[in-house]
């Protein structure tokens, strides 16, 4: 379903689902309670997510393919990692030494790290 922008119909389906908080466009967000209780269901009972999904009333049409399992393995990583972000690209935190480089400086340090990890790399081929 990645990408498919929801009729006003299958919106609405959804919506009246009370597992689902939100669906805008193309997603869908859970309610921390079914999160929750998809994690605890798979971890006790060893249920699939598709199973999960279907008894907690998430239409087939929408739970298809491996949909409910990667919302599963999504949701286990952000219980295993609390403090990363959930949405969008990671907040990167620029060490304090590099905050005081200059470009020219900034651009050696890059120079080093890529010849570097060529180093690694080639390392890393002659053992195997």
């Amino acid at each position: 379903m990645k990408h498919h922008i929801f009729t006003s119909e299958e919106k609405r389906e959804l919506e009246r689902n009370s597992n689902i908080s939100k669906v805008i466009n193309s997603n869908v967000e859970y309610t921390e309670e079914f999160k929750q209780k998809v994690l605890r269901e798979h971890e006790k009972s060893g249920k699939t997510a598709k199973q999960i999904f279907s008894e907690a009333g998430i239409p087939d049409w929408f739970n298809c393919g491996k949909y409910a399992t990667k919302c599963l393995v999504r949701w286990k990583f952000q219980k295993k990692y609390p403090k990363l972000n959930k949405r969008g690209r990671p907040k990167f935190e620029f060490d304090e030494k590099l905050q005081g480089m200059t470009i020219n400086e900034l651009r050696q340090r890059v120079m080093y790290l890529e010849r570097e990890i060529e180093s690694l790399k080639k390392i890393k081929s002659v053992k195997k």
